[in-house]
Order: structure tokens, then sequence, then C-alpha cells
């Protein structure tokens, strides 16, 4: 285990992360008329992201296993031909480049760094 995989697995047993944000696309749906209640019966899972603050309170963890089992071959494949691909484009991805810099009033916020980032937040509250 990586240790950025221990330090979450940590952060999730204190119980300080414990929130769920799951995206996925509706693939078939039905919204009852009269209760307006909306049930999903098919839907085409994105993701699943452990975030602070889910749009739904029940969204949540509510217990964290002790390690595991060992990761089968195929896991095992599939990790090494992920890291090999990810190792042949050092650049990364789009989704790695730094923020493009944000206007706020006059000034231009850089969101690339820490003190970048606590400023543009900082700004938000200026209304």
């Amino acid at each position: 285990m990586s240790p950025a995989a221990r330090e979450l697995l940590a952060v999730l047993r204190a119980g300080a992360i414990d929130g769920l944000s799951i995206g996925y696309r509706t693939v078939r749906g039905q919204i009852d008329p009269k209760s307006r209640v909306r049930r999903l019966y098919q839907v085409d899972l994105w993701e699943i992201s452990i975030v602070t603050f889910p749009l739904l309170q029940g969204a949540r963890i509510a217990a964290v296993k002790d390690g595991g089992p060992p990761l089968s071959p195929q896991r095992r494949a599939a990790e090494a031909a992920w890291h090999r691909m990810h190792s042949d484009h050092p650049s990364g991805s789009a989704a790695d480049a730094p923020a493009p810099p944000v206007r706020r009033g006059r000034s231009v916020v850089s969101l690339a760094s820490r003190a970048g980032r606590k400023a543009a937040m900082a700004g938000l509250g200026r209304g």
C-alpha cells in the first residue's frame, strides 16, 4: 500500500472525511408524478469520490475494512499497465496541469499554489 493510501485510510478510520460523491448517468429512470420521487432502475456509474461535504447527507462511509484480501493477479496486472501508461507520459493529463489564473476584480489570482487558492477563496466572501 502506498503512503498516500495509508494516509487516506487513517483519515477515513478517524472519521475526518466520510462523505461520498457518486457520479453517474441515468440510463433508465422514472419520476412518480404524484410523489415526485425519482426512481433509478439503471445507471452508468462514472466515479465515486471521497469528499468532505456530500450533496446528499446520507451518502456517508459507514465502515472502513482492515487491510483486505491480497490483490488478484488480474488486479496487479491492471495496476501495472496503468502505471506503465502514466510513466510513458510524464507531463500528465490536462487534469494534472495547473489551473488557469482567475480574475478577481482588477487582480489576477493564480490557483497553482496554495497561497493563490487561499487568496481566491478569501475573494469569494467580498461580494
